[in-house]
């Protein structure tokens, strides 16, 4: 009898220890199978909804192939909300010249998705058996965003309209237009940020539509002052050493890159007075000068700018070398310095 009871509790043993093994099996296998929430559209808005994300998401034969694909994806969400936006930046089209409207705009787009400008979150990739390839979420928050960029777009908003209208204040058109040139700097750091910011919250940023606006109406002004310039180049000192150097001509060509109108005749509003000197020392075993290079520009007899700068060693084994490469010298720096540093 002892030895059928104990037959009796092995097999029940046995058997109680097979169905809960069972159940532990169960429970593993539905874990496994189970997907994540975000990985359909559906599930993604719903843990990401628009009004407060953007979120993308993307697959890729490893974890980190398809983080990289779905920050991608977000970059690009953002080029198409810029490119897409009805707001236009006409301050930043109006200053990159040597670029189209539409390759203007792409520089913008560059500037501001490769500037650490928001911080890109990620769900953790999870692997989908059935595709062989991992899956996850990038997402970014629209108000940490919007509120990393927000003082750039402060300044601009505050700054800008006081040195606006401190420099439509002037009489004196030089002084109008160097006053809104120095007013439109203060709108690079804006304008940095500022399609970025309408991508990504354009209700919060249509506070700032007023700054693009007065911006866009600064340059028209700037191009109606430039264009009431009526400047005459005279020079003086050593003109026959100025005609050869070809400095006027190139002083031409930045005035009028500027709007100006260069006055051959006795009407004008502006002058140039121009002078370069370059005097040539004969050394044991070369020819050298530092060249310099005077302008001043005046307004109805008033002084407005005045510029001048001495050029490093200008050196050859001729005089005729020395010449040719002063001139080029001088030109260069009417090109590269001059206007950035009086206008």
């Amino acid at each position: 009898m002892r030895r059928f009871y104990v037959i009796f509790f092995l097999i029940s043993f046995l058997c109680f220890g097979c169905v809960s093994g069972n159940r532990n099996v169960e429970v593993v296998s539905d874990e496994v199978i189970k997907l994540p929430k975000w990985i359909s559209d559906q599930g993604r808005l719903e843990l990401f909804p628009d009004s407060n994300f953007i979120s993308q998401l993307a697959y890729g034969i490893s974890a980190e192939q398809a983080k990289s694909k779905a920050a991608s994806n977000i970059s690009e969400y953002i080029k198409s909300s810029i490119t897409s936006s009805v707001t236009s930046n006409y301050f930043y089209k109006e200053n990159e010249a040597e670029f189209s409207e539409e390759s203007s705009l792409t520089e913008n787009i560059k500037i501001t998705t490769e500037n650490d400008l928001y911080k890109i979150e990620y769900t953790n990739p999870y692997y989908y058996e059935d595709l062989g390839q991992y899956v996850c979420v990038a997402f970014i928050n629209r108000n940490e965003a919007f509120n990393f960029v927000k003082q750039k777009l402060e300044i601009g908003k505050i700054e800008f309209p006081l040195a606006y209208s401190k420099a439509m204040s002037n009489e004196s058109l030089l002084d109008k237009i160097i006053g809104i040139k120095k007013a439109q700097d203060i709108l690079k750091d804006f304008y940095e940020v500022y399609d970025f910011a309408r991508a990504i919250n354009p209700e919060k940023c249509k506070i700032y539509e007023e700054i693009d606006f007065l911006a866009n109406d600064s340059i028209i002004k700037l191009r109606e002052f430039s264009s009431d310039v009526l400047i005459k180049i005279e020079g003086i000192g050593d003109t026959t050493l100025l005609q050869q150097s070809g400095v006027i001509p190139e002083l031409t060509n930045q005035f009028t890159s500027l709007g100006f109108i260069v006055a051959n005749s006795a009407k004008f509003n502006c002058i140039a007075l121009v002078e370069v000197k370059s005097f040539i020392k004969k050394t044991p075993s070369t020819y050298e000068t530092y060249p310099e290079l005077y302008i001043k520009i005046i307004e109805k007899g008033v002084e407005k700018i005045s510029y001048s700068k001495k050029l490093t060693k200008v050196a050859g084994f001729d005089e005729e070398t020395v010449v040719r490469r002063t001139n080029i010298a001088l030109t260069n720096e009417i090109k590269t310095s001059f206007l950035s540093k009086c206008f």
